[in-house]
């Protein structure tokens, strides 16, 4: 009968010859599924025409043959002034020149920003 020590060591050994086994092998250098490989002149016609096919002219070719309308629209032009720079937004400077005569910062803001205890001009806030 062996022993719980002797038996203990074989276990350990196959274990670890197990473990060998396993991790023998780099799992980063195998390829994966993949398509075949082709030959280096259907390789070089298959990749001439993929860049063929991605150019605009087959773009709108492709749109052509489908029925799919290809009619630029002229541009819509916005009457309204959101988002547009309205004159009466404008600040209004507190001093002539590039020097704050009360801080003298020079080339700063016109307008204190923090007259009203926050970054703000012409009432609206800035620092967010």
């Amino acid at each position: 009968m062996q022993s719980y020590k002797s038996i203990t060591r074989l276990v350990v050994q196959n274990t670890r010859a197990n473990i060998r086994l396993y991790s023998s092998g780099n799992p980063f250098s195998s390829k994966g599924p993949s398509p075949p490989e082709l030959d280096p002149e259907e390789q070089k016609e298959f990749e001439k025409l993929q860049q063929a096919a991605n150019t605009q002219i087959a773009i709108e070719q492709y749109n052509e043959d489908h029925g799919f309308k290809t009619e630029a629209a002229p541009p819509k032009v916005s009457t309204s002034d959101v988002g547009s720079f309205v004159k009466s937004m404008q600040t209004i400077p507190e001093f002539d020149g590039n020097v704050n005569p009360k801080t003298g910062e020079v080339n700063g803001p016109k307008q204190d920003p923090v007259r009203h205890g926050d970054w703000s001009f012409n009432g609206r806030v800035t620092d967010f």
